[in-house]
């Protein structure tokens, strides 16, 4: 838990200052789209859509922990009234 807490603001932190030392201007294209941006807004915005695709990627084993653990709760729960009876 806390070693990757640890990795996470350590990656944070590089991006931070990755973003602040590169902040001149882009011309940025994208198939038919144009814009002009900084660096540092593509760095942000490049990290926050990676970690949005890995917080979706990880919803569904969420999802699933969540479950086994509320079927063990009643399991657990069954077991104690047969128990005490």
């Amino acid at each position: 838990m806390y070693l990757s807490l640890i990795v996470t603001f350590i990656l944070l932190l590089v991006i931070i200052v990755t973003a602040i030392q590169n902040s001149m201007p882009l011309d940025f294209k994208f198939f038919t789209w144009n814009f002009q941006t900084s660096i540092t807004g593509l760095i942000f915005y490049s990290s926050l859509m990676g970690g949005a695709i890995v917080a979706i990627w990880t919803l569904p084993k969420l999802a699933k922990k969540s479950l086994h653990v509320r079927s063990m709760n009643k399991e657990i729960h069954q077991l104690k009234e047969k128990i005490a009876a």
